[in-house]
């Protein structure tokens, strides 16, 4: 396995200037930001989207010169899930089929009749891992449920 060279950005938390190691860890964004417990960090995404969580335990942060982040409390009935690879809060623990295929594709792909697939692991329901059927629903734990989303066109 080849260690990845490490250069140091400018990046911004709360208008705030740091230096960070690129690429760095969640715990150390965490760190460098001064955040408290009960605070989240958020990267700052561009148009009309919802800000990204950046997750305390995720290992590998990959940065960009100049990104700017903030932290914010964390909502007091939050769960982080995962969806293809980014993590997501959301503020209810039953996720529907759509609700999951907008976050995961907030633009719809284009093409003839789009089709989705999601499936899932860790969740709180039963079963605990497997295949969300269109229309179904799912219950998530507090931190960890992962989901992946796939587009196809129908044939």
């Amino acid at each position: 396995m080849v260690e990845e060279a490490k250069h140091k950005v400018r990046i911004h938390i709360d208008q705030k200037a740091y230096v960070s190691p690129n690429p760095t860890s969640g715990i150390d964004l965490y760190e460098l930001g001064h955040l408290r417990e009960g605070y989240v960090l958020y990267r700052e995404v561009a148009g009309d989207h919802e800000d990204k969580v950046v997750r305390i335990d995720r290992p590998t942060v990959h940065l960009k010169e100049e990104e700017h982040f903030h932290r914010a409390e964390a909502p007091e009935k939050h769960y982080v899930i995962i969806v293809n690879t980014d993590p997501f809060v959301v503020d209810h623990d039953v996720l529907t089929f759509d609700e999951l295929v907008k976050l995961a594709y907030p633009e719809p792909p284009t093409g003839l009749d789009p089709a989705f697939t999601v499936s899932f692991e860790h969740a709180k329901s039963n079963p605990h891992h497997g295949d969300l059927a269109e229309g179904g629903t799912v219950t998530v734990k507090k931190h960890g449920t992962i989901f992946d989303v796939a587009h196809t066109n129908r044939s």
